[in-house]
């Protein structure tokens, strides 16, 4: 193992709960029922494939995007305020045994770069790639295709850590070892993953047991 490639709302942050509310908040506001009744129907997607979900008819979606944009940025998220436990405390551990430490989000790199600043971890990730960068975004393995070799690796050096079905599976098709994080929030289908964590405290517990200095 030498890289650890991350994906960001879900993982790093508890991003997901927030704009989901954000948007059937939006959409009540503008007197529309919301296509999706659980967030989990729409965890991992990229916003486009998301919107897709929340609004089908395509006309419709055209007209409401925009105004959720300017919607959105009366409600901006502080994401130091979304930060999941223990993520700093695993960052810093990964970042001192040497590993490389890259990001692989199927969001846009203006909600990326805003985190990285508000959580003030810019001095950990080596890579940054967003769902723009590449052609198809996540299931497919572009994201994480791209990541690999922009790190110069090989996707059997590297471990994805994902939560979403969508992102596991991007991650597994790339051929890299991925472990999930299984917050409570909400019930997601992890079992393509290769390791199941329920948090950032257990997985930090876990490499310090069987990888910490040995990479």
């Amino acid at each position: 193992m030498k890289a650890f490639v991350f994906d960001m709302d879900g993982v790093l942050v508890d991003s997901e709960r927030y704009y989901y509310r954000l948007k059937i908040d939006f959409l009540r506001q503008m007197g529309e029922k919301p296509g999706v009744s659980n967030i989990t129907e729409i965890v991992g997607l990229s916003a486009d494939n998301g919107w897709k979900k929340l609004v089908p008819a395509a006309k419709k979606r055209a007209r409401l995007q925009p105004l959720f944009e300017k919607y959105r940025n009366q409600h901006m998220i502080d994401y130091a305020q979304y930060l999941n436990a223990d993520v700093p405390e695993f960052l810093q551990d990964i970042k001192n045994d040497g590993q490389v430490i890259a990001l692989a989000s199927a969001g846009y790199i203006s909600g990326i770069q805003k985190m990285l600043w508000e959580c003030n971890f810019t001095q950990y990730f080596s890579s940054v790639i967003s769902g723009e960068d590449v052609e198809h975004n996540k299931p497919a393995p572009d994201i994480y295709l791209s990541s690999v070799e922009k790190l110069a690796l090989s996707p059997n050096e590297c471990v994805a850590i994902e939560d979403s079905p969508v992102g596991i599976k991007a991650a597994k098709s790339a051929g890299l070892e991925t472990w999930a994080i299984k917050y409570p929030y909400y019930q997601l289908d992890q079992h393509q993953a290769d390791r199941i964590f329920s948090g950032f405290g257990q997985m930090r517990k876990y490499y310090q047991q069987e990888y910490a200095q040995k990479s």
